[in-house]
Formats: C-alpha cells, sequence, structure tokens
C-alpha cells in the first residue's frame, strides 16, 4: 500500500493547522459592561469624561476618592466645591452619608447620577416634603434611544440630545430610568425638575439642602466614553456639569455597586424585605432528638469528607490570565474626539482601522493586504452586497492618497461602513 498519499495529506494538514494558530486573534473581545469605571477605555467606563472634568475649573483642585468619603471630602470654609458620582448605584454607610449631607449642608453642591438613589440618602431629602406619595425609588422605560433636555431656554436644545443604547456595535433595547412627576410637589424644598427624557419623564431633578444643593440625574449612560465621543454628547455634559460651582470637584469612585445591588438594599431599607419569623428552624431540630442527632451526623460527615477530600486532590493550578490589549477601544476613542478637531482625514484612518479589526475578529480574515482574493472572501463569508465592499475599498485608497477630506466625504464613508456593520451577516 502506497502510504506516500496519507503522508503527504497528514503534513499539509498540520501545516493548516499551524498556520492558522500563529494568525489566530488574541485580542480581548471588547468590554460591552456597565463598568463606569474612571480608568477604563470600554464604551461603558468613564475615562473620558473624568479627564474632561479636570481641567473644569483649572484654577482648582481634582480629586478621585478611593476610600471612604468619610475623613475625605474636605472643602475649604471660605469657598464652595462638588461632589460627583456616576454610576448604576452607590453605597454609603451612616458616617458616608452624613459626611456627604454636612458636606451639602455648608453650601456645597452634590451632582448625583445613577440608575437607584440610595434610600437612607434620599429620605432626608424628600423626608415627608409631598406626604401622599412616599419615595419608591427611580423608574423605567424602555427603550433603544432617548432625547434629553433642559427645562431652562437658556440650555434647553430644539431638538433634544439623542442617547443610544449600543452593544457589540448594534442599538439595543435598554431601561432608561426616571424619576415620577407625583414625587413632585410645590413645598419649599421639595424636588424641583430641570430636565425631560423623550419630553414625558424627569430625569435631572434639583433638591436643596441646607445652604447648598443636590442634583439627581437618572441617566449615567449618557457620560460613558461611548456618549461623549459624539460632539452633541459633550454639549449635553458641558450644560449638566454647568450646575456645579466654581471649585475643588471630589471623583467618588469608591461607592460604586450594581444597580441589583443598590435596589435590593433600598427595598429593605424601605420596608420591603420579607418578614421571618424569630423562631430559627434550626431551634426545632436540635428540639428533637432523633433530629438533632441527625443533624450532628451530617455535619460531622461534611467535616471528615472536607478533611480527606482536602489531602487527595491536586493543588490547583493557577491559570495566568492573558494580556490586556485595549488598543480597539482605544482607537475607537481617539477616532471620534479627531471629529471635534476637523480631522476628518485622520477620523476616516480610524474609522479604516476600526473596519478592519471588525474584520479580522469576526471574521478571521487579515486585512493588511486589501486584494481581490481578500474581497472575495470577504463577500463570500459577509453576504454583504459586492458594490458596497468595493465602494468602501476604493473610498479608503482615496483617502489614503490624499491630503485633505471633506466633511461629505467623511459622512459618506461613515455610511458605507455603517451599512456593512447593518447588513454583514
Amino acid at each position: 500500500m502506497n502510504r506516500k498519499p496519507i503522508i503527504i495529506g497528514v503534513t499539509i494538514f498540520l501545516l493548516l493547522v499551524l498556520l492558522a494558530l500563529l494568525f489566530r486573534s488574541n485580542r480581548r473581545p471588547l468590554d460591552w459592561r456597565e463598568t463606569y469605571d474612571e480608568d477604563s477605555r470600554s464604551p461603558y467606563g468613564t475615562f473620558v469624561i473624568h479627564e474632561l472634568l479636570q481641567d473644569y475649573y483649572p484654577e482648582h483642585q481634582f480629586r478621585t476618592l478611593s476610600d471612604s468619603i468619610h475623613g475625605q471630602l474636605l472643602y475649604p470654609s471660605n469657598q464652595p466645591a462638588n461632589y460627583i458620582f456616576i454610576g448604576e448605584a452607590m453605597y454609603m454607610d451612616s458616617l458616608d452619608m452624613q459626611a456627604l449631607l454636612n458636606f451639602v449642608l455648608e453650601g456645597n453642591t452634590a451632582l448625583i447620577s445613577s440608575r437607584t438613589i440610595p434610600y437612607d440618602l434620599i429620605s432626608y431629602l424628600y423626608y415627608d416634603e409631598c406626604e401622599d406619595f412616599p419615595w419608591e425609588d427611580y423608574s423605567s422605560a424602555p427603550d433603544s434611544a432617548v432625547h434629553l433636555n433642559f427645562n431652562h431656554r437658556a440650555l434647553a436644545n430644539d431638538t433634544g440630545f439623542v442617547f443610544k443604547y449600543i452593544k457589540r456595535y448594534r442599538e439595543k433595547p435598554y431601561n432608561w430610568q426616571y424619576i415620577e412627576s407625583y414625587f413632585f410637589c410645590e413645598e419649599e424644598y421639595s424636588l424641583v425638575e430641570l430636565g425631560r427624557m423623550n419630553n414625558s419623564f424627569i430625569n435631572f431633578a434639583r433638591i436643596k439642602y441646607g445652604d447648598g444643593t443636590f442634583y439627581l440625574h437618572t441617566t449615567p449612560l449618557a457620560f460613558t466614553n461611548i456618549s461623549m465621543l459624539e460632539k452633541q454628547s459633550l454639549e449635553y455634559a458641558n450644560r449638566v456639569f454647568s450646575h456645579l460651582q466654581p471649585g475643588d470637584i471630589y471623583w467618588d469612585r469608591y461607592s460604586q455597586i450594581s444597580e441589583r445591588v443598590g435596589r435590593r438594599r433600598n427595598q429593605a431599607r424601605n420596608g420591603g424585605e420579607r418578614r421571618f419569623s424569630t423562631k430559627s428552624p434550626l431551634q426545632y431540630i436540635l428540639s428533637q432528638l432523633a433530629l438533632a442527632w441527625a443533624w450532628y451526623l451530617l455535619l460531622t460527615v461534611g467535616v471528615l469528607y472536607l478533611l480527606f477530600r482536602t489531602k487527595r486532590k491536586q493543588r490547583i493550578i493557577p491559570v495566568l490570565e492573558r494580556n490586556t490589549n485595549t488598543s480597539l477601544a482605544f482607537l475607537s476613542t481617539i477616532g471620534r474626539l479627531y471629529f471635534l478637531q476637523n480631522n476628518h482625514r485622520q477620523l476616516c484612518l480610524q474609522k479604516t482601522r476600526l473596519f478592519q479589526g471588525f474584520i479580522r475578529e469576526h471574521y478571521n480574515l487579515q486585512s493588511r493586504e486589501m486584494n481581490d482574493d481578500f474581497i472575495q472572501k470577504l463577500i463570500a463569508i459577509s453576504e454583504v452586497s459586492e458594490d458596497l465592499i468595493h465602494k468602501i475599498l476604493l473610498m479608503n485608497r482615496n483617502i489614503e492618497n490624499s491630503d485633505f477630506v471633506s466633511e461629505n466625504t467623511l459622512i459618506e464613508y461613515h455610511l458605507a461602513i455603517d451599512q456593512f456593520y447593518k447588513t454583514c451577516k
């Protein structure tokens, strides 16, 4: 039997496997979680707004609170200061909450942008101002995009400011938070409406406390990296933060918790927890002789099992984490910022890099040389029309060979690439 064809076939197969391993992309997928982390360049981190706020009042200090705000939230007695929190929800113990209340009481400003507000804090601010409507936390309205706007004429925009929830490059439904209108009454220290969502739901409010002011904002998504890359979103953020006073700024990163944990704590504080019997089930078990012996036997067997199991089992081998590669997110951030500088050519080149990264990540195609073979493979895998792909590549070559790119060319190039994202498989 001639084994030569078999050997050649196995050799070719092994070479193909080796090449696939060599050219496989090791880039970590983009993190689409809502982290609100000021060090994160992911879409829903707050790196951009954190950097911008550091120069918001250049003559004053900007401080990031990475530990309990009690003892850190200091301010000069002769000038006001500002406290900022952006995240899903916040946790404060009694000392932290009292420190924040005293901070605002003395004439300072606190701006809290979150999807839920601690019940212990709002009980001091809202309390019994509107007796007929006890506080029940923020409500939500599902949608993939919303229009935010202000009530004040000097801040309002004729068309509003559009914000979308995007996950994995596609628009997705999202629960947008708002404050029910019946929480706003005409008492002196009650909530005052400042802004709305979709002209129907209140998402921005003010409440006086002592000589200072609390600002409650229910749409923290508006201040994330992916939102800050849009010019109109930057303008919206600027108008929100115009409510701050000239002075030091304290950025609170320590108090961040998830929305789920925050709402569960609010339900417990608001009397929504289940009422359990004061008598423990274990008391009944121990009161019955047979059940008590069964309980002790179960505990003994469990302890013996753990002792013998730990002796016989091999020590866990630690897993080394892959090197973090956030270049794709960084390119996306920098590319959008070029738009603010009217550097259309650089923005087009950044969009090209993102487009190439998308192709490598989704189709495992190397796009360094966009020859005919690459184009045919891309057409077959993505199922996008050949005309659209040729148009994108032709515009790409023209942009690379040009020293100047007009705004119309930028828009046309963006629409072509966006059409590819929407129609690709």
